[in-house]
Parts: C-alpha cells; structure tokens; sequence
C-alpha cells in the first residue's frame, strides 16, 4: 500500500478524541509511555495481512484532513500499491466543518516553573524563558511546540533534553533528535553536547531512512546520490529529443504551442539539429527537463509509478487530463532510465530512502530503541516523513515533542504538507493526549516589524493565532518602503540607503527567485558593486567592510542580519507572490493548494519580513507594485510609504493598473490591467 494511502488509513481510522489533557504537572520521574490503541494496533496488523487483497476505496471524510482535500486511493503497480491524491476537495467542502484548532496550554505555576528551572539549569548560559520551561515541563505524550521567529525553537529543544537527562527519564540512547537539513542536524547535534556534556543522535530523516535500510537486509545497497539520477533523466530526455521524432515533437508540444508551429515541419525530419540556439527553446527545454525530475523524485517518494500516474490522472486529472496524459507519455521512457540506473547497482536513490526505510520498519527488520523523538521546523513534515515515524511508533510507541511554525511552512514545492502541523491533534491523538504551547517572546526584532508581520500573515485565518512581542518597549521604525519606476530607480535608492548604513553593517538582500539579483548587476554601471553571482556575496565599494549578501527568500529562513532589502517587490509572473502556474500533473503528487489567495507565497513573504534585527527596506516597483504592496500600504503600515505613491490597483485580480492613452481621441485616457492576457479589466481615467 503506497504512502499517501496509508497516511490516509492512518487518518481515517483513528478512534475518537481522548479526553482533554489535564494541567500539567512537574515530573521528576520517568513518564508511563501510553500504548497505541487496541484499534490501531489490529488495524496495523490487518493492514499487512490484506495488503495483495486491498482494493481502492473512497477514503473516509470524518478526518481532520477533509478540510484540505478529498483524496482517493487508487490502485497502481502488480503488488497492488495504492495512492492516495489529495485532488476534487471542492466537491467535499461544502460538506466538511472546519475543526476545531489546539488551545495553547497555560503556563505552569511559578513555583513549578522555578524547580523546573533549577533542573534544567542554564542552557547556553541563558536561563530559558517562562514559556519555555512551560512547554518543557508539561509536555504530554504528543507535544506541538508553536515557536515564532527569532523565539528560541532550538533553545527550546536543547532544554527539553536537558531537562530528559536531568530527570532521570530518559538516556542519551532513548533520545532521536530529526530536523530537515545536515546543517541544522549537525548545528542541533553541537549545541546539544555544549549544554548537557552527551552525545545525543541528531539527524535528517533522510539519514534515519539510510541508517535504517542499512542496518536491516539490504545493508550493502549504494547511495545513488541526486546529481547523477538527474543525470540519467537528462541524458535519456536529451538523446530521445535528438534521434526520435515522435518524441521531439511531443516535447515541443509541452514547451509551449509557438515553438511547436515555429519548428514543426523541420522537427519531423530525421537529421533536425535542435534550435540550441534559440532562447526561448532553451528557456523550455531547461523548465522541462527540470519539471520532469521534479515529478519523477515525488513519485519514488510517494511509492507511485507510471501505471499509478496514469490511473490517477483519469479520476482526478479535470480540465487538465489531456495535459497530464501527454506529459506522462514524455515522462515514461525516463522514469524506466531512472529506476534501471539504481536497479541495475541495486542502490537506494534518495526520494526511494524513506520508502525503503519504512518497508524495513514493517518487516521487522529493523528495531528501533528510541523512548523519545524530537522534531524540530515540524512544519516542513511531509507524508512520508509522517509515515515513517508513523511505522516507528507502532512498532514501538515513543513520546513525540514537535516544535515548528506554521507561519514559516514554505516548502510545498518539497512535498511539505501544512495539515500535519495545522491538524495535530487530529492526527495524533490516537496515541494519546495531545498538547500544545507557544512560545512567543522574540528579541530577534522589533515590535513595529513583529506586528505589521504578524497581521500580514494572519489575513490566512487558517493558521493558529499568536501574538509575539518583544519585552523592549522602545519606540522603533524598523519598516520602509524605497520606491522607483525603473530599474535603474530603484538601484539608485539602494545605494543610497546603503551609505546611510553603519560601515561595519550586516546586510541582506531579498529576492523570489535568483534572477532577482539581477538589478544589482545590469544597473552597476559605474561599479559601485563588487558581485559574486555564485555565492551571492557583494562587496560595497565605498564602505568594504560592510556584509553584504543576496540568496532568495527560501534560502534565507533561519537567518538574520542588521537590515534586509526586499528587492523583489513587484507583480508579474516572477513578481512576490510569485504567478507562474504549477505543472498539473506535478499538482497531482503534492499537498493540495489552500483556499486562501497564495497562501504560501503569504508565508514566504512573512520569513522574507522576519529575517531583519534592525530595518527592513520594501524596494517597491511603482509601475508595477506586488499586490502585497497594496495591501500592506491600505490595511496594515500604510505610514512607511510616504513618498512611493501607488498606481491604482486592479480589483478584479489584485494587479496594478497602468495609464494608457486612447488612440483615436488623446482625450480619453483609460487605465488597464497589467495582468494581461489573464485579466482585461479597464477603467476610465478621471
């Protein structure tokens, strides 16, 4: 049974709530671990025993997880492996309720807080906060920590292990510590020997799934590491492009019908050179090749093959089947080059680790000794993360202690799925009680930044409440807005901003995507601008010791500097929020897009906001602002965009409005939507 169906399983099946949790209390002992349910335990065994005999079923609607999809299991390879998509939710949603979220739990009374805070002692020689020590202390047996930016999430972790060995409740070899990446598990792995003098195992998932394919009956299995499995797709879409004219003209069908009527004729010609000198060829050639392993790395990592693409596209592919069908046919012959280069060495790829890790988890081939398991950024889970230690658990119950921020959850793209921080309770709780705690005290930055970000991303009312604050009641202006018409404009209120900045300043600037980094390079004429496209490291000539660096939005999360320049401000395609539409296909394989208008372009615009300790600068396109502009300027600061004047907003899609001139009568002027072609709106100028 493939993940995302057993996700769905796991869901569907579930008992109903246990009672509330109770005030946590102080312990000083070992906690009584609670077993899985009877319910669960003979659903987990029924499921191995039926698994060749299982047929597709409309999964159950009574899951948390209705709200954000209607999923469907569908059979999809001989072994009778099954999918679950997370497609037709507008057909279940007017029937669905939204339930009710996780309450924070109190904070524990001072006097428990002050002997929790004696067991704990110092962690980075800082006494941890009240609400730290209150989630620490009163963690239950499912604990979701929600940590704003800048509050401490690792902190808060090293401390709960601190406070794990000093109780007495657990050894360092009961401990798993999980995060996303090798920095941050590496980084969690140092901080936590600096604290509490142990060795605790801090790890990616990715490296758990090896340990444990490794450890069981398939130990000798090779890495088949990323760049060289792209390599093979590559090169397989590469020679099938050149030598097989079907082929051909099916791929330049799928980069864009232009192309397909420029080079048409030629391109059923056997001897057809490709057009490498085109542009715009290999603009689409390249977001092709890109696209498919994207989609090809989704569908190991969901345990889904082409038969199992094909049967999910004809239930759930809509207006865009015929799209899906022709992108399947070019993606068939690769996907057979990808899975025969690891087959044929028998390796283990790394979307297929998880997969394989939690095979040998149900098999019994691998035991697991862990009482505890933190996760830490618990917001970019996906489901087969969530499967693996799903599998984890029943073979072995353990404590789960999550911190993440579902205002920072920007890694759909990855597989990340939202609902598994949003809907906790739900999904957990046939393990036990389930709490939740915030932890809200921020001194990364400050109070004007912390509430003019927190009411931009909570206009999502899908996402938990939380109010940050810093304990500075210093009155600050840590937001402005530097507007320009043209490049060049806004480059030079760059500069300017620049040398108005502490020689020995942290800076950061901002993009969407990497092109964004363009406006520092065609407008540095005059070589003010030392730039380094590769690193992203810019060198101000006029005050060289200032840090100066450009990465995108994504790339930037967990970091800070002094100030932070959003050069990205603007609308379009690879405006913020970004409009360039997904892949359909691609759309199948991943958590469902929410209600909300670019919700996850919202998030990433939040982190792009929070990364700032002193003064963040929005460089604003005023011929063309992002709609985001728009709002924050109408409902939230609009008292840092004096002198950036707005042009008037489309109210049709949210896009700017350019003057334009009447060709006939010069008189009556008229303003259009620069979202053409997709909105034509129109207004008379005044």
């Amino acid at each position: 049974m493939g993940l995302l169906s057993k996700f769905m399983n796991a869901l569907g099946g579930e008992p109903p709530v246990s009672k509330p949790a109770t005030q946590p209390v102080l312990r000083t002992a070992q906690q009584n671990v609670p077993k899985p349910t009877q319910q669960q335990t003979t659903q987990h065994k029924s499921t191995a025993q039926s698994r060749q005999a299982q047929q597709p079923t409309q999964p159950s609607q009574s899951s948390q997880l209705a709200r954000s999809s209607y999923r469907a299991q569908t059979q999809t390879t001989a072994r009778n492996t099954s999918v679950t998509t997370n497609r037709s939710r507008a057909q279940s949603h007017a029937n669905s309720q939204p339930a009710q979220k996780l309450m924070p739990q109190p904070m524990l009374p001072a006097e428990q807080i002050e002997r929790a805070r004696n067991i704990i002692g110092k962690i980075e020689k800082h006494e941890l906060s009240d609400e730290q020590i209150s989630a620490i202390a009163g963690a239950g047996h499912n604990t979701l920590v929600l940590a704003g930016a800048g509050t401490g999430k690792t902190t808060t972790i090293v401390g709960y292990i601190a406070w794990l060995l000093n109780t007495g409740t657990a050894t360092p070899e009961e401990i798993l510590v999980l995060s996303f990446t090798k920095a941050s598990a590496d980084e969690m792995s140092s901080r936590i020997t600096q604290s509490t003098g142990k060795v605790i195992r801090a790890c990616t998932f990715h490296s758990l799934g090896l340990e444990i394919c490794r450890s069981s009956t398939i130990a000798n299995r090779p890495i088949i590491d990323g760049h060289t499995s792209n390599n093979v797709v590559r090169n397989a879409f590469e020679y099938l492009l050149e030598h097989n004219v079907p082929y051909r003209l099916l791929a330049f069908k799928l980069m864009s019908q232009q192309l397909l009527d420029k080079y048409s004729a030629a391109a059923r010609l056997e001897n057809f050179q490709l057009p490498t000198d085109d542009y715009a060829f290999n603009q689409y050639r390249q977001n092709l090749i890109d696209t498919t392993q994207t989609i090809i790395q989704h569908m190991r990592s969901n345990n889904i093959d082409t038969t199992g693409m094909q049967a999910l596209n004809e239930r759930y592919g809509g207006k865009n089947i015929g799209r899906n069908r022709e992108m399947l046919q070019l993606i068939e012959p690769l996907y057979r080059a990808y899975i025969q280069n690891f087959a044929t060495n028998n390796g283990i790829d790394f979307p297929g680790m998880i997969v394989d890790a939690i095979s040998c988890v149900n098999n019994g081939s691998y035991r697991h000794p862990y009482k505890y398991v933190l996760i830490d950024e618990y917001q970019d889970m996906s489901r087969p993360r969530y499967e693996l230690i799903r599998a984890l658990r029943l073979q072995h119950d353990f404590s789960l202690f999550c911190v993440g921020d579902d205002w920072q959850s920007i890694y759909r793209f990855a597989g990340s799925d939202l609902h598994l921080i949003l809907d906790f309770d739900r999904i957990w709780r046939a393990w036990g009680p389930t709490r939740m705690f915030q932890i809200t005290t921020t001194r990364r930055f400050r109070q004007s930044l912390i509430d003019a970000s927190g009411a931009f991303v909570m206009r999502d009312a899908n996402l938990y409440v939380k109010h940050l604050h810093n304990p500075s009641d210093k009155k600050d202006y840590s937001l402005k807005a530097l507007g320009g018409h043209t490049e060049e404009e806004r480059f030079n209120v760059i500069v300017e901003q620049l040398r108005k900045l502490p020689k020995t300043a942290s800076v950061l600037l901002l993009g969407r995507y990497r092109s964004d980094i363009n406006l520092m390079i065609r407008c540095n004429q005059d070589g003010l601008f030392s730039i380094d496209q590769s690193t992203g490291n810019i060198r101000f000539l006029e005050k060289p010791d200032m840090d100066i660096r450009f990465m995108t939005a994504h790339a930037s999360k967990g970091l800070q500097r002094d100030f932070v320049f959003l050069l990205c401000c603007s609308g379009g395609l690879k405006g913020f929020p970004s409009t360039i539409p997904e892949e359909p296909l691609l759309g199948l394989l991943l958590p469902e897009v929410e209600r909300c208008p670019h919700a996850e372009e919202r998030r990433l615009f939040y982190v792009a906001m929070t990364r700032c300790k002193k003064k963040l600068f929005f460089i604003v396109d005023q011929t063309r602002p992002s709609r985001f502009m728009y709002e924050l300027h109408s409902k939230i600061c609009p008292n840092i965009f004096r002198g950036v004047k707005l042009p008037p907003q489309c109210p049709n899609c949210g896009e700017a409005l350019s003057l334009r001139h009447n060709r006939n009568d010069p008189n009556r002027s008229f303003y259009g939507c620069t979202g053409f072609p997709n909105c034509r709106y129109t207004q008379q100028a005044k």
